[in-house]
């Protein structure tokens, strides 16, 4: 088994991914940016360097996007209304039911209550932001604290068993390369710190 690829960056990428999911605001290409400038900050280590260029070039496709388009192809992709059910949706249990396969979100949501990590009202728990959010708080310890919060327990059951596939339909699904980029990115971040 080769060592976790976490480094002091982990939770900063995983939070700017987690930005990534929310429904599009005015503010969101500055928060967007934000969170780029506090990664180009940090210790990159060599590995990291093609994900800090990646995040760059999803911001540069935000910002090329006018923000009714955005905001439609969220709409699009990830809500649910009557007569249209979306192409990805960003809620575990939704997304898995649609592939026949049974996920029970509860035991994440139980940790995440548990945790106190802030959760934005207007996402449903089980959202893939919140996973990410709560992904971010577990790799911000040290290599044995990491261990004890059950780290890799938390990858298997709950992030790996839905959000690579999630990405793959994603990108298969958006009609704009915003969201296309998001979905490459953070599969192959997750790749990078995945323990198997």
């Amino acid at each position: 088994m080769q060592q976790t690829q976490i480094t002091q960056q982990t939770p900063l990428f995983l939070r700017f991914y987690a930005r990534c999911f929310l429904y599009p605001y005015d503010e969101m290409g500055y928060e967007l940016q934000y969170h780029f400038r506090q990664l180009e900050r940090g210790e990159i280590t060599e590995e990291e360097v093609p994900h800090l260029e990646h995040v760059l070039n999803i911001i540069n496709h935000y910002q090329g996007e006018e923000i009714k388009i955005l905001r439609e192809n969220y709409v699009s992709l990830f809500t649910q209304w009557e007569g249209h059910q979306p192409d990805c949706p960003l809620l575990a249990g939704d997304f898995m039911e649609g592939f026949g396969k049974s996920y029970d979100p509860g035991p994440f949501i139980d940790n995440l209550l548990d945790s106190g990590i802030p959760v934005n009202p207007e996402e449903s728990m089980d959202s893939i932001a919140n996973y990410l959010e709560y992904l971010s708080v577990l790799c911000e310890g040290d290599q044995e604290s990491i261990s004890t919060l059950g780290f890799s327990d938390f990858q298997k059951k709950h992030i790996y068993s839905w959000i690579p596939l999630f990405c793959d339909v994603l990108y298969q699904a958006s009609q704009i390369s915003f969201y296309k980029e998001v979905a490459t990115g953070l599969k192959n971040y997750l790749l990078q710190i995945d323990e198997t």
